[in-house]
């Protein structure tokens, strides 16, 4: 077996599968997390998704970082402090009790708290607010480090290799062509993230994945050993840019405090090609509706600024299993921005389903199927 991309999710898929037997190699065009998944906040949310599929495979993923937390420890960084979703319009707040109580219907904890116990929580939230929502079981933690380690205990890594196809006979997969030669295999899974899509849809297998941009703002913090926001923070209207299709340009707030103690500030979202560009107008989007809700941010240093592409597609769901027409290929990718949420757990799902074991939860839904030839 070949695992092509090495982010948290080719990583975790590798580590799976060697963990059950299999001979796997993992490979990369680059580093080991070197692209998508250290470029994030390194978040695992419930908070921020709708009873379904996603949130049955997240809740699901939650337990697996329980797993990675007591085998890496420390090095994992991961930090239980929760997310609260805030709302600065009363229509959107309007909303909050119904989803929340859904939410719970599916087994994730959360309640409501008002204005006082959110500033009580989050004493920088002297903006506009109409209330909010507590989730305690969201959490933060170091992906790139995480998709590292799981590296590490795998006999085969190949760095800085490009896979160039897919190799396809009358029988299914026989073989990789990579930029250092040929790499044999009978089955391959293409966990490329964005970069995913030419690599399948050359064996005829539709895949409409396309990349979704996304910036992020470090602010200095005052103090390094300081929390200044002590929890994830999310405005409501992300919630709605998450699950958009639209390819325009959306801005949102998303805010949080790193593990050396400096802010992140995002959220942004637009489909425009594979272009890493930092646009200055967004990041200023971005402050200025950070600032509105926490006004004293505007008083630390800007320190740098950056983006990143997330694999999306069409239907808001990642694309977890085998492609039945091709015998051999498997997809693991469309994650968009739940990759560091979701990829220990896909790589758990595709293992199990690779070697026949019970699935951790139904992979119907994720099917590389849906989209046709």
């Amino acid at each position: 077996m070949a695992v092509v991309g090495a982010g948290i999710v080719g990583a975790a898929t590798a580590w799976e599968l060697h963990a059950r037997g299999v001979d796997v190699a993992l490979l990369d065009r680059g580093e080991v997390s070197g692209a998508t998944t250290g470029l994030g906040e390194g978040n695992v949310l419930c908070s921020d998704k709708e009873p379904g599929p996603e949130l049955d495979l997240t809740v699901a993923g939650l337990q697996v970082y329980d797993e990675l937390e007591a085998r890496l420890g420390a090095a994992a960084r991961i930090r239980r402090k929760g997310a609260l979703i805030v709302h600065r319009a009363p229509q959107s707040w309007a909303g909050e009790a119904a989803r929340v109580e859904r939410l719970r219907n599916a087994g994730v904890e959360g309640r409501l708290i008002d204005r006082a116990a959110a500033r009580d929580m989050e004493p920088e939230l002297t903006g506009e607010l109409a209330g909010a929502s507590w989730f305690p079981g969201d959490l933060q933690c170091a992906p790139r480090a995480i998709a590292r380690a799981l590296a590490a205990g795998l006999p085969r890594v190949h760095t800085g290799v490009e896979a160039q196809a897919i190799e396809v006979a009358r029988e299914g997969v026989a073989g990789l062509r990579t930029s250092a030669g040929a790499l044999a295999c009978a089955a391959v899974v293409i966990a490329a993230g964005p970069w995913s899509r030419p690599l399948v849809e050359a064996t005829g297998v539709a895949l409409p994945l396309e990349p979704r941009k996304g910036q992020l703002v470090r602010l200095r913090g005052p103090r390094r050993d300081e929390r200044l926001i002590r929890h994830k923070v999310v405005e409501a209207g992300y919630l709605s840019s998450v699950a958009s299709g639209d390819a325009g340009l959306q801005v949102t707030t998303v805010l949080e405090t790193t593990w050396e103690g400096d802010v992140l500030v995002g959220s942004s979202r637009e489909r425009r090609g594979f272009g890493l560009g930092v646009d200055d107008a967004v990041s200023a989007a971005m402050l200025d509706q950070a600032f509105a809700l926490m006004p004293g941010l505007a008083a630390l240093t800007r320190d740098a600024a950056w983006a990143g592409l997330r694999p999306w597609l069409p239907d808001g769901l990642p694309a977890i299993g085998p492609a039945q027409a091709v015998a051999g290929l498997w997809v693991a990718t469309g994650h968009e921005g739940a990759g560091v949420a979701l990829g220990p757990v896909t790589g758990r799902l595709i293992a199990q389903l690779y070697t026949g074991e019970a699935p951790v939860v139904d992979p119907a839904a994720f099917s590389p199927d849906r989209f046709g030839p």
